[in-house]
């Protein structure tokens, strides 16, 4: 039995048609216009408009019947938050992860110690500006005449179910990143509700991920696919990758290394340290989600090859830096704090900046760029240990996203780390794990738990460089708290 995969992310829409046995039998991925997605936003129309041309792509390309196809899984971003008028039409663009606009409003709260504690211990969700929650306090006190204009609170996720099912549930993974469902009872908070002023008909009724709802007749004629293909209700990207790697049993962890950068470990009942500093959602079947999340990845690795674009002649040379960056003394390079686009964790400091730290004239622009990859796994790193702490070591680490694609990098990560790194090679953990869960909705499969991928890489740390870099990972936390933010 086969599935589709269909995911909207925050630059692409992607679909896979996949099954346990053969893997994925083909897949399709298209890149938002640049008027649909400009990172901290996105068109909602435009968002759904591609992902149906890339689910009729893949399903056009085919080499199967699509009658043996039993159902869609749906996969999107976290932390979204779009407003809807009484016709479930869009009034304006999708805020994403990436709109942190409501940064001065959020700032006055989280010098509330107890407040920020209180809500954190609820929601698993710091007080940070990226949740949905804050934005929509932010739009109440900006933008009022907007605000009593909302009909409903959706996300980009919920908004692509509803377009092909007609259906306006969300699944508890999707809410549980909104700051306003609480992480141990699994409903919406009546306190925080009232608080910023949300009334519950305002929200979609909760639901788990492997809900369905039949493909509407119109999208099903325009795709290709049989009429009341039951689609499920969708769950976040970072969940569906921990389904993706074999996540879902505990002792698994997911490291995820792309625009921005996540760990990720699936656990029984909610974990949280009593300091705010790492989150805490839910994944399925009543286990939680553990994780941590960096800004900063591979975008400060495009920021920094786009500032040399003259010399570079508007090319991303990632080749020629990577063996730049493979000589260079690692005991003498600069250090990077990659905070460039604010910080999620450990800090939450929205508005935190970031750069280099002890350049010399005699660092070349290869000494640069290696502190840079340095610098992301040491924030890797940072939040690793906080996991680690609050919920004990993994026993494996699943790596995926563009960190792949550099040998260099990938390797760095072992030796930071001081454990072997695994990974399975595939392009879209992610769309796979929004397989499986169709799969498992409607019996394809027993159940998501079961799924173990093919291990294809594997980093193992090398003695050599431990040392060095147990010193330099002490200077970079040294930084860390010495420059950190006091606003």
């Amino acid at each position: 039995m086969k599935a589709i995969g269909l995911e909207v992310s925050t630059s692409s829409a992607k679909a896979i048609i996949f099954c346990p046995e053969e893997g994925v039998i083909t897949e399709a991925t298209r890149p938002f216009a640049k008027d649909v997605a400009s990172g901290p936003t996105q068109d909602a129309d435009g968002i759904v408009a591609t992902a149906i041309s890339v689910l009729k792509e893949v399903v056009n390309s085919a080499q199967c019947d699509v009658n043996s196809i039993c159902a869609i899984g749906l996969s999107g971003t976290w932390h979204s938050l779009l407003l809807l008028d009484n016709k479930g039409k869009p009034l304006g663009r999708i805020k994403t992860w990436a709109d942190l606009s409501a940064a001065p409003i959020v700032a006055p709260f989280r010098k509330d110690e107890a407040w920020v504690r209180k809500l954190y211990q609820r929601t698993g969700c710091m007080t940070h500006a990226l949740y949905p929650v804050w934005k929509w306090i932010h739009v109440t006190q900006t933008e009022p005449e907007l605000a009593r204009g909302t009909s409903r609170l959706s996300s980009q996720l919920e908004y692509v179910y509803q377009t092909l099912t007609g259906d306006r549930s969300v699944s508890w993974c999707t809410a549980s990143g909104t700051g306003l469902m609480n992480i141990n009872s699994l409903d919406w908070d009546d306190e925080i509700l009232k608080f910023a002023g949300i009334r519950r008909e305002q929200l979609g009724e909760l639901v788990e991920a492997f809900h369905t709802a039949p493909l509407l007749p119109s999208v099903a004629k325009e795709v290709g696919l049989p009429s009341g293909l039951p689609v499920t209700v969708g769950a976040s990207d970072g969940a569906m990758n921990q389904v993706g790697i074999g996540g879902v049993t505990e002792g698994i962890m997911s490291m995820s290394v792309g625009t921005s950068g996540a760990l990720r470990i699936a656990h029984r009942e909610p974990k949280l340290p009593d300091k705010p500093s790492t989150w805490c959602y839910y994944l399925l079947d009543g286990k939680r989600l553990a994780g941590a999340a960096i800004n900063g990845a591979t975008n400060c690795v495009d920021w920094y090859l786009d500032c040399l674009s003259a010399k570079l002649q508007g090319h991303r040379d990632y080749e020629r830096f990577t063996e730049g960056a493979s000589r260079v003394s690692v005991e003498r390079a600069p250090y990077f704090l990659p905070f460039l686009f604010g910080e999620r964790c450990p800090g939450w400091q929205e508005e935190r900046t970031g750069g280099f730290h002890g350049v010399r004239g005699t660092h070349t622009e290869f000494d640069l760029y290696y502190s840079i990859l340095e610098g992301v796994l040491f924030n890797m790193y940072q939040c690793y240990q906080l996991l680690a702490e609050v919920g004990g070591a993994p026993q494996d680490v699943l790596m995926s996203g563009g960190i792949l694609n550099s040998p260099l990098w990938s390797q760095m990560a072992a030796d930071i780390f001081q454990r072997a790194l695994l990974a399975t090679g595939i392009a879209n953990d992610s769309t796979v794990g929004a397989a499986l869960t169709a799969l498992e909705s409607c019996g394809g499969i027993d159940s998501v738990e079961d799924y173990r991928p093919t291990v294809t890489m594997e980093f193992t740390p090398g003695d050599d460089k431990s040392r060095i870099y147990k010193r330099r990972f002490k200077t970079y936390l040294d930084l860390y708290a010495e420059l950190k933010e006091t606003k």
